[in-house]
């Protein structure tokens, strides 16, 4: 798994403590039943729903810290500084940053989980 640009697998093995089954199994509940959707976050931003919006962008920085999908995180972590009012930022733009990385990742995933 050498060509992996966005996840690091080492990291998310470490997590689980080497524990194959499980991240096989995290993953599996990770596609299955998606707890983020990008059209949840448009929606909630459309609708100026920020608090609701940055407990979504909240929730997928910690499943992909768990699942070692680090730009991901990163992404969700600047989003969600946003959201909170921490740090100045373009709501827009981090919004699809996350999006693209999510859909980005969430491929990169598919393929980490067929080499388990």
């Amino acid at each position: 798994m050498d060509n992996l640009k966005l996840v690091n697998v080492e990291e998310a093995m470490a997590r689980v403590d080497n524990d194959k089954e499980l991240y096989n199994d995290l993953l599996t509940m990770f596609f299955e039943d998606p707890q983020f959707k990008p059209e949840d976050l448009e929606k909630l931003l459309a609708e100026n729903k920020i608090q609701e919006a940055e407990k979504l962008v909240h929730l997928l920085k910690g499943i992909a810290g768990t699942l070692g999908a680090e730009k991901l995180f990163s992404a969700c972590q600047s989003l969600d500084d946003i959201l909170k009012g921490k740090t100045e930022g373009d709501i827009p733009a981090g919004k699809e940053a996350v999006n693209t990385l999510f859909l980005e990742t969430r491929e990169e995933l598919k393929k980490v989980q067929e080499s388990l």
